[in-house]
């Protein structure tokens, strides 16, 4: 067997694993591997953003009666304007500028959650949904990582685990549907990434299961504190590897 599917299902079983357990973060773990073994960026994001869609609906189904789409309204908004305008953008841009971008992401995502992010809370207003919405799409479009800012946002709007749980697996649901009807679109749905994402979503499925059985026994903080750590040295590592 072709060692990029071995990857691709080892790296979406523990992505699926950690988005049962934290809510988000397969697509961040997804684009730290995914441009490392597939062609480019733009394929990788096109998969990752596919199989996400796999991840987040096989969550949102245990947490849907505690989902709240109401709050997701503004970020919806943003996402939908924004979203295919970057995608055009990371289409038209160097591949290489784009992994370097995507190193300097990481590390800034690395560092912004490291340095206490989870401590932060944002004024709950149209304003604050719309910006939120807007910074996801963004990250979506070019590297196909929207969950960060969704993420701190639903953080501040609301106080219960399981409201959270369903409300930003909803949003992922709805934007990476959205965001896969982009890419189909602008023909990055190939056939070979249909296949990427096939194999993707059988590591998803395993890695769904093992996330069950580690929820409730996990320590949330020290798990949040090594994830990131990792997808810094990663980024750090893409910057590195551009200039040699």
């Amino acid at each position: 067997m072709d060692m990029t599917y071995i990857w691709l299902i080892l790296a979406s079983m523990l992505g699926g694993m950690l988005q049962v357990v934290l809510g988000f973060g397969y697509a961040v773990l997804a684009m730290v591997f995914f441009p490392l073994f597939l062609s480019d960026v733009p394929a990788s994001a096109t998969v990752c953003c596919l199989a996400s869609f796999v991840c987040s609906i096989s969550i949102f189904i245990q947490f849907w009666r505690a989902a709240r789409p109401r709050a997701m309204l503004w970020p919806l908004i943003a996402f939908f304007i924004i979203m295919p305008l970057s995608n055009l953008l990371a289409i038209r841009l160097p591949q290489q500028g784009m992994e370097l971008a995507l190193g300097f992401f990481l590390i800034a995502l690395g560092l912004y959650y490291l340095l206490g992010a989870q401590n932060l809370r944002l004024r709950v207003t149209p304003a604050t949904g719309l910006v939120a919405g807007s910074v996801s799409g963004l990250f979506s479009g070019l590297f196909a990582v929207s969950a960060p800012p969704i993420a701190l946002y639903c953080l501040s709007v609301l106080d219960d685990k399981d409201a959270y749980m369903g409300t930003t697996q909803f949003f992922f649901v709805v934007t990476n549907l959205y965001a896969a009807a982009v890419r189909t679109v602008n023909g990055l749905v190939t056939r070979q990434v249909l296949l990427w994402t096939l194999l993707s979503a059988l590591g998803i499925c395993a890695g769904v299961l093992l996330g069950r059985l580690i929820y409730r026994r996990v320590q949330l903080n020290a798990m949040k504190n090594w994830v990131y750590i990792f997808v810094t040295a990663m980024g750090v590592w893409t910057v590195i590897s551009y200039f040699l």
